[in-house]
Parts: C-alpha cells; structure tokens; sequence
C-alpha cells in the first residue's frame, strides 16, 4: 500500500498513513485516558494537520475530549472491581470473559497498526497494554516489510509499586521496542529520585516533560465559551464509589446540609450506576445538584469556590487547573501511590488542599475540612508545573520530523 492516495477528481495526493496514534488502557478511574486524551489535545492544537487517533476501551472518553477536535476508537471495555484493595477483573459489558475479550483486543489493536501504519505511537504507563494486548502490535511493527513506527512510553510523576512495570520482562519489552520514554512530572516538586529509577530500571534517560492536565489543554478549546454562571461553593466528583463509597455519601449529605448555600450551590457528579440512589438520597437539599459525570463537569470547576475529589492524577491536576482549593479523599487501596503523591503536593498548596483518608471519613471530618477550602478567597496559582501535554506534542512531533 502507497503513503499517498490519488484523487482523479481534486488531481492531488493525500497522505495515507496515521501521524499518531494515542493508546490508554482501561483503568478504574480517568487517569490513564484523561493524560492521553490530553497530550491529544496539543497536538490538535499545535499541529491541526496531522492525522491523530486515541483508541482505548473506556466508554467516557467523548466525555473527556468535549470540545476538541480529537478523534478516538473505542474497543469492548473491561470491567474490574476492587476487592480487599485489590483490582480484580470480571467479564466486561459487551460480555466477554476477560480473557477471551484480552486475546480479541490485541488482535483488534495489531490490526489497526497494520491497517493506519501510526508513524508515532504513544502509550500510558503500561508498555505490553493492558493484559499484554499490545504485545502483538509491537511485534509487527518491528517486522522487515512493515512501515517504521516509533513507540513511546508515557509515565505518571510518582508511579507508584507497579510489579508488572518494574518487572525484568517490561524492562526488556521496552529496551526492545520503545524509542523514548517521557516522564509526567514536575522534578522541582518531586526530585529526581523517580527519574533516576526510571533510567535505571529501562536503560534509557526518560525526557521530564511537567504534569499533564486535560483541562490545562481545554481551555484553548473553551476559548471565552464557558458559560458565565454564579458562583459554585463545591463541586464533587464521585467517579466511581468503592467499599467506603456508602460511609462518605452519608457524610457528604450531612455535611452539606450544615454548611448549607450560604457560599453557593453544590454540584455532585456521580457514576451513572448510582445516580438515582445519589439523587434521592440529596432530594432534601435543594442547592445540591446531582448528575452524571460529564461534559459539565470542568465548568463547574472553574465556576467553584473549591472541589471534592478523589486523589488520582487526573482528578488533582484539574483542580490545579481550575486554580481552586479542594479535599481530597485517598482511596483504602495497598498502593500507596496516592498517599506518596498527596504529601509531596501538600507542600506546595499547604492548607489550601486538605487530605482525608476514605476509611476515616465522618461527618464531623468532612465539614470541618469543606469549610475549610470553601472559605479560601485566593486563587490557587503557580503550584506546579502542568506544561506536560504541550511538551509531550513537541517531543513526538520529532519522530514525524525525522522521517
């Protein structure tokens, strides 16, 4: 197959191959799509003449790109619970077992490399994908008769306990296939101890490009169209509910019904699986407005006084975004990668982001804390570096340059 096609009709060639394409597997959260998405984003900004595709399993990832003109291809999705702490995989909803869905989406992935040919591929946190489904991909695009793609790894800031990442067998996998490894953070905040594992561990010197926010990148998309509105007190975003989620929802009734609307009206974002629960358990509170987590999500951000949110990377780099105070609750899970992350931040935002641990949460806890962040007057600003998603465009546009 040629690079370029022919159109008898225009009497001008077109180009045939991808520029990018962008993978994130399914997590729990939006973490690994959300900083994707993200990078995505800048390159539609800065490059709006390559071709550029986001594949992955999660269903929110229209959510996720909202205005931007980022095209993406959704695979069957996988589903996992937690249990003891533990991610735990079941059969996803087009009804697949797990294992069967993982050994159809890899052949679905080699076969879009095969079919677009990405000149660039970039990929979140795990090199092999999720279950090892990249694993085929990677092979053929290393065959003698195939186009050259370039791979590269993209890490979060504080990466936590991964097994499999720090494993001999991905070191390996990416010593083999991987051109480049960048890193999401901001090393004045999170030293170089990261960095330096990183280099050790992958026998490469990964590029430290800043922390990667998709509402950093947004706000070149709204442009002056986010819609005026009063102002917020709070802004909550419950992206899924584990074994505490019942404790912090009782607490979260209670303590809104203390503070009241005195600062404004509350905004909850809840999992559509319990949004009717949600909204009859809030139907006494008439300044609490409860709905699915979506596009309206990141206006009311940047319209509150403060955010409720969970501690994940992308959930925290949008408050950092919005500029605003926040709580922020740290799930009970054996990887103390929130835990590590949160307490390098705090000394950064000090008071203005309080910390609370899922297990521990009560009423008493959760009003003394959003009193807290609602009642800051000041802007959040210059806590850290979020450059990450225009840099990382820039590094990747050097393997399209080479070529």
């Amino acid at each position: 197959m040629e690079d370029l096609y022919y159109s008898k009709k225009l009497d001008q060639h077109f180009p045939t191959r991808l520029d990018f394409l962008l993978y994130a597997h399914d997590g729990r959260g939006f973490g690994h799509a959300s900083r994707t998405i993200a990078v995505g984003m800048a390159l539609k900004r800065l490059y709006p003449e390559k071709k550029t595709l986001f594949i992955s399993g999660i269903p929110d990832a229209n959510m996720l790109i909202g205005p931007a003109p980022l095209d993406w291809m959704k695979m069957p999705s996988y589903q996992t619970v937690i249990k003891d702490g533990i991610p735990e995989g079941q059969t996803g909803p087009a009804g697949f077992y797990k294992s069967v869905l993982g050994g159809l989406r890899a052949e679905m992935l080699k076969a879009v490399v095969e079919i677009l040919r990405p000149r660039c591929v970039l990929v979140d946190h795990n090199p092999a994908g999720k279950r090892n489904e990249l694993i085929q991909a990677l092979e053929h695009s290393r065959k003698p008769d195939t186009h050259n793609t370039a791979w590269v790894l993209g890490l979060r800031g504080i990466i936590g306990e991964d097994r499999k990442l720090w494993s001999p067998a991905t070191a390996d996998l990416v010593q083999r296939y991987y051109q480049k490894v960048l890193w999401y953070g901001d090393e004045t905040l999170l030293g170089s101890q990261t960095r330096q594992r990183i280099s050790t561990h992958f026998s490469c010197t990964p590029v430290s490009v800043g922390y990667v926010s998709r509402l950093q990148e947004l706000r070149f998309y709204f442009a002056g169209s986010v819609p005026e509105a009063r102002r917020l007190a709070c802004t909550i975003s419950l992206p899924w509910l584990g074994e505490f989620g019942d404790r912090l929802l009782q607490g979260l009734h209670g303590a809104a019904r203390q503070i009241g609307p005195e600062h404004g009206d509350w905004h909850l974002y809840a999992p559509p699986a319990n949004l009717e629960q949600i909204q009859a358990q809030f139907a006494d509170l008439s300044f609490c407005r409860i709905e699915p987590i979506g596009e309206n999500y990141l206006s009311s951000l940047l319209h509150s006084r403060a955010a409720l949110i969970y501690g994940g990377y992308n959930s925290i780099l949008d408050v950092a975004a919005a500029q605003i105070p926040a709580l922020i609750i740290l799930r009970s899970t054996k990887d103390r990668e929130q835990h590590e992350h949160l307490g390098r931040l705090q000394q950064r935002f000090g008071e203005q982001w309080q910390v609370l641990e899922e297990q521990d949460i009560s009423k008493p806890h959760l009003v003394r804390s959003l009193r807290q962040v609602i009642e800051v007057d000041a802007p959040v600003t210059g806590a850290i570096d979020i450059s990450g998603a225009e840099q990382a465009a820039r590094i990747l546009r050097t393997f399209i340059d080479k070529e």
